[in-house]
């Protein structure tokens, strides 16, 4: 597949900028916000903290991930062992099967006598140079991957190139193998991803209300919050988003409701008209007993997740879009809750290919943060 953006050509230029390091923070994502795990889930029999602002590994044989899939990315972190003969590493683009470390994906190997050695299971397939640092020394670590190629830096020295990086999109991890580490500055770049909430001169600059008063809708340190009665809709100005992958974190209150809306027409009704990606608190009460097509990420009424993977409301949590013709996956925290062929359904299968990206007002207060959108076309 072959990806294209919004940019105009001017910034086109400014985003190739941006994966030299010639762009400012504003095109990085923090992935650890310094005083808990909120967005990492532990796998496995893991132990991981947080100690004076950074993020322990303390034992265990297993791995912590992010809750969040990436494809193409720039990701940077310090991180110091903490004892002698360290061994540790960088998962990317792995997957959730396998005991204690997962199956598929890569790994970048943080063992004394392997720093920085490119290894896929347990077969190193590019051996580093690199000299073992002191223990409590900090190392820097700038990991490239776009499509299947993919170089590492560590302190500023290139280290090694690869062009056989697959699988295309997956999940970022930190090993645990029963020894302690301390990482920092966590923060990734993904390449070709427009961001939904920015702002421009105080206003959206992508987004506009549909249906509905404009009041209930805020945006502030980076949150879409949406805090009144139910009733209507906040969406992309633009309304020819057709193939695409949305990603975004959630937070709903107990309690809560609201929705995802993709492909909708202007001032249309996502899950009559479009389609609505449900955004519920999976335990509430409020409405009786939820249908399996009620739950989250279900595309509402129509195809209910295969599995919950929803943690309780009020918490950070993650989400993934990606529609590609008749076909649309959804994950949550980093699984896959839904493969629909819309084909097969017959409430769905003539809706529009095309349409509006937006964000329901429903009931209560909810959260949208790091909303980002990257078109996809053959």
């Amino acid at each position: 597949m072959k990806i294209r953006s919004l940019f105009t050509a001017a910034v086109l230029l400014f985003a190739c900028s941006a994966l030299t390091g010639a762009a400012g923070d504003e095109t990085w994502m923090d992935l650890f916000n310094g005083k808990d795990l909120t967005g990492w889930s532990g796998v496995h029999d893991v132990d991981f903290d947080v100690h004076d602002g950074n993020l322990r590994l303390v034992k265990g044989m297993g791995w912590l991930r992010t809750d969040q899939l990436y494809d193409d990315f720039i990701l940077e972190f310090e991180c110091k062992a903490l004892v002698e003969g360290y061994d540790s590493g960088i998962f990317i683009r792995a997957g959730l099967e396998g005991k204690p470390w997962p199956d598929e994906g890569f790994q970048i190997n943080l063992k004394s006598d392997a720093l920085g050695t490119l290894v896929r299971g347990y077969r190193p397939m590019i051996k580093s140079t690199m000299e073992p640092v002191p223990v409590n020394e900090w190392m820097k670590f700038r990991l490239t991957a776009q499509g299947e190629e993919a170089s590492l830096q560590i302190n500023g020295e290139d280290v090694w190139e690869a062009d056989f990086i697959e699988p295309e999109r997956g999940l970022i991890g930190i090993q645990a193998e029963n020894r302690s580490f301390e990482f920092r500055r966590l923060r990734i770049h993904e390449t070709g991803y427009i961001d939904l909430l920015e702002e421009d001169g105080g206003q959206f600059k992508h987004l506009e209300v549909h249906v509905g008063p404009k009041e209930p809708w805020s945006l502030q340190n980076g949150v879409l919050t949406c805090d009144g009665e139910k009733g209507g809709w906040i969406g992309t100005k633009d309304g020819d988003f057709s193939d695409f992958i949305l990603k975004l974190d959630y937070r709903v209150p107990k309690e809560g409701n609201s929705g995802v809306y993709i492909r909708t027409p202007k001032g249309g009704h996502g899950s009559s008209q479009g389609m609505e990606i449900q955004v519920i608190d999976d335990d509430a009460q409020h409405w009786g007993k939820l249908e399996p097509w009620q739950l989250t990420g279900a595309i509402y009424h129509e195809f209910p997740p295969a599995v919950r993977a929803t943690k309780k409301a009020g918490q950070w949590q993650s989400m993934l879009i990606q529609a590609v013709k008749n076909q649309v996956q959804i994950f949550v925290n980093g699984v896959q809750i839904i493969d629909a062929d819309l084909n097969e359904n017959e409430a769905l299968k003539d809706r529009p290919d095309s349409g509006h990206i937006g964000f329901q007002n429903y009931d209560g207060q909810i959260e949208y943060r790091n909303v980002r959108v990257k078109r996809i076309e053959e």
